[in-house]
Parts: C-alpha cells; sequence; structure tokens
C-alpha cells in the first residue's frame, strides 16, 4: 500500500516511536482505549499524512477507528497458509532483534505463551519458532478484529493476490484519480528467500490447526481456493 500511495504525503510504519509502545501496552491491557484514542489522534493531527501502511494501524484498529472517524480503511488479506509461510520466511531470512522492539510485539501477538509446541512443531521448534497455532491464531485475530472494529462503510478488504487489479477501484474509493497510484509498486518486500518450512509439517496437522483458527474468514474470502465445494 505504502508503494501504491507514494504520490501522495504516504508513509509505511509511521510514527513507529510512539505507536510501537502504544501497541504493546494496549495489547497488554496496560493502556485503556479512551487514552490510545487520545494518542492516536493528537499524533494523527501531527504527522498530517494523507495514506498510511502499518501493521500497528492495525494492532491499534479500535481506538485508531473511533480517533480518526472519517479514515477509510483498506484491510488486504492473505491466505492463512501463504501468510503463515511468508511470516516464517521472513523471521528466518530477517530475525526480528530485541533493538527494533518488534520482537517483543511479535511474541505478544503470536502469543507464545498460550500455545505450547506439539511433537507435530519440531520443524519450527528447531529453527527457534514458536508452534503453528500461534501464527494461525494471529492471522485469525489479526483480521477478525479489523472486520469487526471498521464500519462497513469505511472499510475496502482487498486480497493480497488481487491488489494490482483492484488499483483503479481503491483509486475510486479513496477518491484518487487512479492514474496517481502506481501499480509498478504493488509488490514490495518480497521475499529474498523462501524456505518452505510449512510444508515440512504433517499436512493433517496444518490443516486441522488452519481449520480451528481461520476456518470461518477463509470459508468467507477464499472459498474458490480452499473450500470449491462451498461454491
Amino acid at each position: 500500500m505504502a508503494g501504491i500511495f507514494e504520490n501522495y504525503r504516504c508513509e509505511h510504519h509511521p510514527d513507529t516511536g510512539t505507536r510501537l509502545g502504544l501497541a504493546k501496552a494496549y495489547l497488554k491491557g496496560e493502556v485503556n482505549a479512551d487514552l490510545a484514542q487520545r494518542v492516536l489522534r493528537r499524533r494523527d493531527r501531527d504527522m498530517w499524512l494523507e495514506a498510511e501502511s502499518s501493521t500497528l494501524a492495525g494492532v491499534l484498529i479500535e481506538p485508531l477507528v473511533k480517533a480518526c472517524p472519517r479514515k477509510k480503511f483498506i484491510l488486504t488479506i492473505r491466505d492463512p497458509y501463504s501468510w503463515v509461510d511468508s511470516w516464517i520466511d521472513h523471521n528466518i531470512n530477517l530475525p526480528p532483534t530485541k533493538a527494533s522492539g518488534f520482537a517483543e510485539l511479535d511474541k505478544i501477538r503470536l502469543r507464545v505463551d498460550d500455545f505450547p509446541p506439539t511433537k507435530h512443531d519440531s520443524p519450527l521448534i528447531q529453527r527457534g519458532l514458536p508452534s503453528l497455532a500461534c501464527y494461525f491464531q494471529l492471522w485469525g485475530n489479526h483480521n477478525s478484529r479489523v472486520l469487526q472494529a471498521v464500519p462497513e462503510e469505511r472499510l475496502l478488504v482487498v486480497r493480497t493476490q488481487e491488489i494490482a487489479a483492484r488499483i483503479p477501484e481503491m483509486a475510486a474509493w479513496v477518491g484518487a484519480p487512479p492514474e496517481t497510484l502506481r501499480s509498478d509498486r504493488a509488490w514490495l518486500f518480497v521475499a529474498p528467500t523462501k524456505h518452505r518450512v510449512l510444508a515440512t509439517l504433517d499436512a493433517a496437522y496444518v490443516q486441522d490447526t488452519a481449520e480451528r483458527f481461520c476456518g470461518t474468514l477463509m470459508r468467507r474470502y477464499f472459498s474458490d481456493t480452499f473450500f470449491p465445494e462451498a461454491g
């Protein structure tokens, strides 16, 4: 999204110095929604952006929706299988460091302590990664929270494989001339090395875990890919 809207005042992960700490505190229940809302409203005025692309916006989605009542949101949603593979690839290729602050956020969001590894998670544990359930529950939780928090009239859901094709629709939805959006910048941050770790796990275990945490949303957004019998 940051690449597509780079002709505008747009940033990827803006205001990390404030939002990252706020996101961690919010998820841990150390900051209530009202305080988070006030901070986000003030920082939004200070940044004066026209667009942004940020995981932290999703983490803080409930107070952000209220803090900025005129904002529109685009939720890019990727199928959970390739999303988990991509997340694992990213963590192997560029392990999060404590200095960045994102390592702690990842641990909170993945709920590592809530989902201990099973015998099927050995390929992950050997790489120093958490159990498969941690990843699939994050996919389900993150997307569900955004869908529940953002009013339908303010939310456009775009499957990642359709981003380039739907640029004209996104432009019309935000009220921007389509030629000002950069279709050539639709695919950034592609993993330099793919490790295919998910393929090393027991297939039935992967499918059962995905169904447990992601089944409802998979059927809603990816029935043509994963549930063809649903029509």
